[in-house]
């Protein structure tokens, strides 16, 4: 029966007690009725449908705002609350801009159960899109209400973002090398082009990026920076970035550093830049970095921080004292909050004033049901020695709660390869695996290429950009001292003197032999042994002369280091002590049962007795002196009662 339509009618109240709305009969009373009308208007009963049994969550999708074709996801679900089994036939979204994954239709949900799915927004141009999206089932009954589907898309700019305004390197040995990482993140929605970077300050150096260089969005590269002071001193400088960043053209990152002449620990990481790619929110991803101390000196670690929340460190506990040589792994996990690209820095304070930054990136993204996340999104292997192999590890997981199986793993430049990954490889939901992606260059040079993994999620293909370059092999020894002098030495006594060899190249050197000529001299500490890059030896030596007179020799370190052998004079001189004495002697006094003998440095004070009991006789002799020095005496007499005279006349004796 249609609708029937009625003039107006006065308000009136209606009171229902709680009684009667939980009967039966009351509830069937009002359902008969063909309308009820009040002051708010009319609701017809009749033609009303049931709501139905499938809902969909959320009920609306704002995907905010995001760059002109750049294509963004929201997770979703379609519930049965209802107590039988549905079968959904179709979805149609009204706006070519919108779209849905992860469901296959006909959908059949069982009572109480839910399929999980993603919506899609790609906006084609600039402004808001507005679309709905329909689920059909075999009955309009089935039928969910439609979910609103909003999202802004905008014209699309580069943004560059640098990891830090500022780098402070500390102390550094006169002649040493501290470096540093600066990452350069694009987090616009267009692709970067950075067309200069200019260093300022003569110590300071930038190793070269070739320009002009594309950062796609949400992409980075590193920058290594080095400061290598030649002569002691304060120095600053600077690096400068210049890019079509509409905003932001030209920014400056400002270098200070001390040189010095001390042993002194300079903190280094490798990697020294960590990128993180497809991190889902909510999830998180780690790496790992090694810090080590490749100085000729103790340096403590004395506080680590972190510029943005959404990073974090741990396996080292500061402060923590690294000695020559020393490395710890530091983990680094990023856990973003909110989507898009986050750049940032974990500063390792030194006692010494400086600061050692590790660059942070990380690219977050909205959970989606079927996934893969791949961690880091790019690897830069830094300086590798030819024909030697630098490995990087990369956890890739699958967030969603369906499986997602990886069918081919691609790999290009010559000088990359993997290993522990072979395709195919299923992951099932929240499972994760690692594998390894190796640098192994065969000549110097710059190396670029890619790995890209090929999947049924719906980010696929994934890739991990990969860099590096071969350097020559530098084999090198540094010996400090360079000389070893004892000066003079008593006979028949030993002297000690350190001398430290350190494998100052970047590749490992082998000593085959150390030995010492010179019979007065002994080494000890010598022996074949192959030295890592940064990695030393003590030797220790020992002069003991027999007689006097000047004795030489030398050191002699032979290896496969440049200039092998390298030689180290070794001299000292022995010297035979002259033992000196003083006689006094003194007139006899009439009444004195003994004598008292007394010396000072200087004269006319200080006196101090040096006879340990009354001396008898009229003459005393003093053979505790030294070379050198001038001494001044004088006596008392002592009567048999213990009485004491005054000081006699002063005498003094020069000790040649």
């Amino acid at each position: 029966m249609g609708k029937r339509s009625w003039g107006p009618r006065k308000c009136w109240n209606i009171s229902i007690s709680h009684r009667a709305i939980t009967t039966l009969a009351s509830i069937a009373t009002l359902a008969s009725l063909p309308w009820i009308a009040g002051c708010t208007g009319m609701v017809d009963a009749q033609n009303k449908t049931g709501q139905s049994a499938i809902q969909v969550l959320p009920a609306s999708v704002n995907f905010g705002s995001t760059g002109v074709g750049k294509k963004v996801s929201h997770p979703a679900s379609v519930t049965n609350t209802g107590t039988t089994n549905v079968t959904l036939t179709q979805a149609v979204v009204s706006s070519t801009d919108f779209s849905i994954s992860g469901l296959q239709f006909p959908l059949t949900i069982q009572a109480g159960q839910k399929a999980n799915f993603t919506v899609w927004f790609k906006g084609s141009k600039a402004g808001t899109s507005k679309g709905k999206l329909h689920f059909k089932g075999n009955s309009d009954s089935d039928a969910p209400d439609p979910v609103d589907l909003t999202g802004t898309a905008e014209d699309s700019k580069p943004n560059l973002d640098l990891s830090s305004s500022s780098h402070d390197f500390g102390k550094v040995t006169v002649n040493g090398i501290a470096t540093a990482a600066l990452t350069l993140a694009n987090s616009g929605t267009a692709s970067l082009n950075i067309s200069k970077i200019s260093v300022t300050g003569a110590t300071f150096s930038a190793a070269a990026i070739k320009l002009p260089a594309a950062v796609p969005a949400g992409g980075t590269v590193a920058l290594k920076l080095t400061f290598s002071p030649k002569t002691a001193g304060n120095y600053s400088g600077d690096v400068a970035v210049t890019s079509d960043d509409p905003d932001k053209p030209n920014q400056t990152v400002t270098l200070t550093g001390v040189g010095t002449t001390e042993a002194v620990g300079t903190l280094t990481v490798s990697p020294a830049a960590l990128s993180f790619s497809n991190v889902k929110v909510g999830s998180s991803a780690s790496a790992v970095t090694t810090v080590r101390n490749t100085g000729t000196g103790n340096v403590t670690l004395s506080q680590i921080k972190t510029s943005s929340t959404a990073f974090s460190a741990t396996g080292i506990a500061a402060p923590v004292l690294l000695v020559p040589g020393e490395s710890l792994a530091l983990t680094v996990k990023f856990s973003p909050t909110a989507s898009g690209t986050t750049s940032g820095n974990i500063s390792l304070v030194n006692s010494q004033g400086g600061i050692t930054g590790v660059s942070v990136s990380g690219a977050a993204t909205q959970p989606v049901q079927a996934g893969l996340t791949v961690s880091p999104g790019n690897i830069n292997f830094g300086n590798v020695v030819a024909n030697l192999t630098n490995t990087q590890t990369v956890q890739i997981s699958n967030p969603g709660a369906a499986s997602v199986q990886i069918t081919a793993a691609n790999i290009t430049g010559t000088s990359f390869g993997t290993s522990g990954l072979s395709a195919p490889l299923t992951l099932n939901a929240g499972q994760s695996h690692t594998f390894n992606v190796e640098f192994n260059p065969k000549a110097a040079g710059a190396s670029t290429g890619s790995l890209t993994l090929v999947s049924n999620a719906p980010n696929s293909p994934s890739t991990i950009t990969l860099s590096g370059a071969g350097i020559a092999a530098g084999l090198t020894l540094s010996v400090n001292p360079s000389s070893v002098s004892f000066g003079n030495v008593a006979a028949n006594t030993t002297a000690s003197r350190n001398v430290t060899v350190t494998n100052s190249g970047n590749s490992s050197v082998a000593i085959s032999s150390i030995t010492l000529t010179g019979a007065k001299f002994l080494l000890s500490g010598g022996s074949a042994v192959t030295l890592t890059p940064s990695q030393s030896i003590t030797l220790s030596v020992q002069f003991t002369p027999a007689t006097a007179g000047a004795a030489s020799g030398s050191i002699s370190i032979v290896s496969n280091a440049t200039g092998s052998p390298a030689s180290v004079p070794v001299s000292g001189t022995g010297v035979v002590q002259v033992q000196h004495s003083v006689a006094l002697a003194w007139n006899a006094s009439a009444s004195a049962a003994g004598y008292n003998v007394y010396r000072s440095g200087a004269s006319g004070s200080g006196y101090v007795r040096i006879n340990s009991s009354l001396d008898t006789a009229l003459s005393y002799n003093d053979s505790t002196v030294q070379s050198g020095q001038t001494y001044f005496y004088v006596t008392t007499a002592v009567d048999s009662a213990g009485g004491e005279s005054a000081f006699s006349s002063e005498a003094s004796a020069n000790i040649p």
